[in-house]
């Protein structure tokens, strides 16, 4: 008892000891068991605000980890997976559509540029938003200008067709229209559409396709089949009334004395009529049934001396010179047809000269000069009279386009047929001032240098559609007179003889 007692504050401090031990014990494992209790409800709610975070910033590869299969925390954990997944994949699909959207758009500006036709698209208040390239051209002014102007103020003539097109139930609408300047007016057909409803609209596309050469090359075929049914009806009986003609004056000459010069007289007539007819049957014959060029290599510098000496021969009162280098200059042409074409357009010009009047004009002449391009060879008439008239030219190459009193109106329309067979391009210029200021004019037309360039098959199908025109000057409205005598537009007359 008395070691007890003299042991018992040992004993009350290692009591003392072991219970706060145990008590530190139990409260450490108390903490331990309540966070590891805290974290099991925290952690998910932790790692869905990482996530949110990340997804935030654009991640949709994030995914919150998923420990028990049950409970509130795992269907919020597993719809926000599913929720990221459907993220991800409706992305990805934004960005596929996307990624089509400007591989369409990039296709569809590619064919809206690279279409021959000009292609405008408008709000609804017509005011320009997209203009391609073709477009820019017909109206002479670049993208930057056009963006934003308003379609009436740009080209008046489509305004009475959007107004239609906006009352228009079925919301598209087609016309034709003429653009450019007087002295190159070209038809366009114009498709507009509307695009919304009549109530909704939310604007216009038009497109406008230059329809000149069809419709000069439809007026052709129909002066083609006219011209070969008149030469068909005229010409059986000319010769005939020529021989009847002949034959009376032959007999009857010396029987009628006191009428005798009367007779003469009205028979000449009625032979140099019929011969006038007969020329003209002749031409009808050849605008109706014009031979296909046969191209060949030969010396286009030859046939252009040749041409200039017979016609300065036979015309002596123009001084006509060729303008082209010494030595060959080899291109793909139609021998006789180049030289028929050559020598009526210098006949045609000095023609032109006489009928100015060559006593008013100092040194009346002709020139035939050459460029050497690359692929082509440049050959141009000139003369330093009057000159072209300067309203709408390009109808001088269409057919019965006709100034002269006698003339067929036939000239320059063979000769741009002749000039589309070859491949080629016709431009009626004006030509370089005299010393006295006078303006003349200048046909110019191309020639094909190498072989290959022109299909030789494709040679009938040229012959439906005429040379492209071009011209130099120009001018105030106004269309020119089929029927006035000017001396400018007797170039129009281009006889094309075998």
């Amino acid at each position: 008892y008395r070691v007890y007692a003299s042991n018992r504050v040992v004993f009350q401090l290692t009591f003392g000891l072991m219970y706060l031990g145990l008590a530190l014990v139990l409260l450490l494992a108390a903490l331990w068991i309540g966070m590891a209790l805290a974290g099991r409800f925290v952690d998910p709610i932790r790692n869905l605000m990482i996530a949110s975070s990340r997804v935030s910033r654009g991640h949709l590869d994030v995914q919150v980890p998923v420990v028990d299969r049950s409970g509130d925390l795992y269907d919020l954990s597993e719809r926000f997976n599913r929720m990221i997944v459907q993220l991800r994949e409706q992305r990805q699909a934004l960005l596929d559509a996307n990624e089509t959207n400007e591989k369409r758009r990039l296709f569809t500006e590619a064919v809206v540029e690279g279409v021959s036709a000009g292609v405008v698209g408008l709000d609804p208040d017509g005011v320009i938003t997209l203009v391609n390239l073709r477009s820019c051209e017909m109206f002479g002014r670049d993208e930057i200008a056009l963006m934003g102007e308003e379609i009436a103020t740009v080209v008046p003539q489509l305004a009475p067709i959007i107004k239609r097109a906006r009352s228009s139930r079925r919301g598209q609408i087609r016309d034709q229209i003429q653009l450019g300047p007087e002295a190159d007016l070209r038809t366009y057909q114009v498709q507009l559409t509307r695009e919304g409803t009549m109530t909704e609209s939310k604007g216009f596309v038009v497109t406008l396709d230059d329809i000149s050469n069809l419709v000069s090359a439809q007026r052709t075929s129909a002066w083609a089949d006219v011209a070969q049914r008149i030469a068909h009806e005229i010409k059986n009986p000319l010769t005939p009334i020529q021989l009847s003609a002949e034959r009376l004056r032959k007999r009857y000459a010396k029987k009628l004395e006191g009428d005798f010069e009367v007779f003469d007289k009205c028979t000449n007539t009625i032979i140099r009529q019929v011969s006038d007819i007969g020329r003209m049957v002749d031409e009808f014959s050849s605008f109706a049934r014009m031979p296909s060029a046969v191209l060949e290599k030969g010396d286009l510098a030859d046939i252009i001396r040749q041409a200039v000496f017979l016609e300065s021969v036979r015309l002596p009162q123009v001084e006509i010179t060729a303008d082209v280098p010494e030595g060959e200059m080899l291109a793909y042409f139609d021998k006789r047809l180049i030289s028929q074409l050559l020598t009526n357009l210098i006949k045609n010009a000095v023609e032109a000269l006489e009928t100015d009047g060559l006593e008013h004009i100092r040194n009346p002449h002709v020139i035939v000069s050459t460029e050497v391009l690359d692929t082509r060879i440049r050959v141009s008439v000139c003369d330093n009279g009057k000159g072209w008239p300067q309203e709408n030219r390009q109808s001088l190459l269409e057919p019965y386009m006709t100034t002269r009193e006698k003339g067929t109106g036939l000239g320059l329309a063979i000769v741009a047929k002749i000039v589309e067979q070859h491949g080629g391009t016709v431009e009626l210029l004006d030509a370089e001032p005299d010393a006295e200021g006078r303006v003349g004019a200048c046909f110019r037309f191309s020639l094909l240098r190498q072989a290959g360039e022109l299909d030789p098959s494709s040679l009938d199908d040229l012959d439906q559609v005429p040379a492209r025109t071009e011209t130099s000057r120009k001018n105030k409205s106004g269309t020119l007179d089929a029927e006035s005598s000017t001396p400018e537009a007797t170039h129009a007359e281009t006889l094309v003889k075998d």
